[in-house]
């Protein structure tokens, strides 16, 4: 998961950089949107990380096999998993665009992992009820 902790990390860079410029054309109208974007792929990242996995479609098994090749994401699934992440939360999106980004997230993450079933618990957690967990932006004033 050390990729995911350079996007990060080059998020952060980018907010606190004075020069950054912010509008419809860019990755992110506006600092808070961004700010808010650093604070769902951090939650993802302990999501991705913890130990346990607080969702009961990961079952045991699905939590070894995680554990086993969650070290080994590459760069570009990463960036991928991170996209679809930030693209869930951004006030524009209607809820076709929502699914469109769903699809692509379960996507990549079912050729990270190879698992229908893993992959599949994951996009509920980053896109279904669990995700009461990862407030949206736009519930956000």
């Amino acid at each position: 998961m050390k990729h995911f902790d350079t996007i990060i990390n080059n998020m952060i860079a980018t907010h606190d950089d004075p020069t950054t410029q912010y509008s419809p054309t860019q990755m992110f109208v506006s600092k808070n949107e961004l700010s808010f974007a650093i604070s769902r792929l951090m939650d993802a990242q302990r999501i991705f990380t913890d130990d346990i996995i607080d969702n009961k479609a990961i079952t045991p098994e699905l939590s070894a096999l995680w554990f086993n090749i969650r070290d080994k994401m590459p760069s570009q699934t990463a960036k991928e998993l991170a996209i679809c992440i930030i693209n869930n939360t951004p006030l524009s999106k209607t809820e076709q665009e929502i699914s469109e980004v769903q699809d692509l997230f379960l996507q990549a993450m079912h050729a990270y992992t190879d698992n229908t079933e893993l992959s599949n618990a994951f996009t509920e957690i980053f896109f279904g009820e669990a995700e009461a967990k990862m407030p949206k932006m736009r519930d956000r004033d």
